[in-house]
């Protein structure tokens, strides 16, 4: 399933959906929506509603390191936000998913300088996006970081008062909820203690019988099993970092209905396999300021939504 994403794919992919490329051109690409959050939905909550109800488009980055190491910060800056907005442009996506890591820490007390750039290119990209923290994101006000990306233009993000914890809805045809994304601060540890219980306390509000992505930084456990196992497929050049995830919470998210995880944090792994019924999926690596360049080369995830048949399928892609 993994490999890198061409033109020539991007046209073959509406065959596969049994569309002509016209149609699926027309019916995927268009203008997504932020919906204003009525009062009767929870704070942690946000809705997009995709140009077509019938087909979403999410395109993930992460890990784009920006003013990474000492000097040329202007340059890697500069091919980072490039390959951003190439992507961009070539896959017209509903949706940025940004999968944490944006800046380095709170190195000389500039982490918020840091993290306001980041923002506003996320901001310029045009689109509707969200974030997920990474453990590189340190801010000396951590506050500040949740208002700052919950009032950004375009964003989704909705974790200001859940600790950077948060659900997305996918609004389809009939203005229902045809997918939900969940998307957790994994801080430096993984998808530990605090992420479960959240995830626990908000499970009865949670759209009934509706499939379910999840979107964070650190991987599970079961990103190392599944290569260790050969049920995995892709590229490993690196071991897989869960910190302190112990596996614990994978059949938590099974058991809500979440169909494949999206990570990112190690950058030379592009591999995806299955564990029970849910796919472990990396992203690929983006910034030009962070390692792993030399090896694998940086891009993004396209994934796409069937909002009638609920599936996704997602692939590679490079600007």
């Amino acid at each position: 399933m993994q490999r890198d994403f061409t033109r020539r794919d991007f046209l073959a992919t509406a065959a596969r959906y049994g569309l002509g490329a016209g149609l699926f051109m027309a019916g995927c690409v268009g203008k997504a929506r932020i919906e204003p959050t009525p009062s009767i939905v929870p704070a942690w909550e946000s809705r997009l509603h995709p140009a077509n109800p019938r087909c979403v488009r999410i395109l993930q980055f992460t890990d784009l390191h920006f003013f990474a190491g000492k000097t040329l910060h202007e340059t890697l800056n500069k091919a980072s936000v490039d390959t951003m907005q190439k992507l961009v442009k070539r896959t017209k996506p509903d949706l940025v998913m940004i999968t944490g890591d944006s800046w380095p820490e709170n190195r000389d007390n500039r982490g918020e300088e840091f993290m306001r750039y980041a923002v506003a290119q996320y901001e310029a990209l045009g689109v509707p996006w969200a974030y997920t923290w990474g453990n590189h994101d340190q801010l000396p006000d951590a506050a500040l970081g949740h208002q700052t990306f919950a009032s950004a233009r375009n964003s989704l993000y909705r974790g200001a008062t859940t600790d950077g914890n948060y659900v997305i809805d996918i609004v389809g045809r009939h203005k229902k909820t045809a997918w939900q994304l969940l998307c957790f601060n994994t801080h430096r540890l993984g998808l530990v203690k605090p992420e479960q219980d959240w995830l626990r306390s908000i499970s009865a509000s949670l759209t009934p019988g509706v499939p379910r992505l999840a979107f964070f930084h650190i991987p599970l456990k079961q990103y190392d099993d599944i290569w260790n196992q050969n049920l995995a497929k892709g590229i490993k050049k690196e071991p897989a970092m869960m910190e302190n995830e112990d596996g614990s919470s994978l059949p938590l998210l099974e058991a809500l209905g979440v169909r494949a995880c999206f990570c990112g944090h190690d950058h030379t792994n592009d591999y995806s396999g299955m564990s029970g019924g849910v796919e472990l999926v990396y992203g690929r690596a983006t910034g030009a300021g962070g390692y792993g360049g030399d090896k694998l080369p940086k891009g993004g995830k396209l994934i796409t939504l069937d909002c009638i048949a609920r599936k996704y399928k997602w692939e590679t892609v490079r600007p």
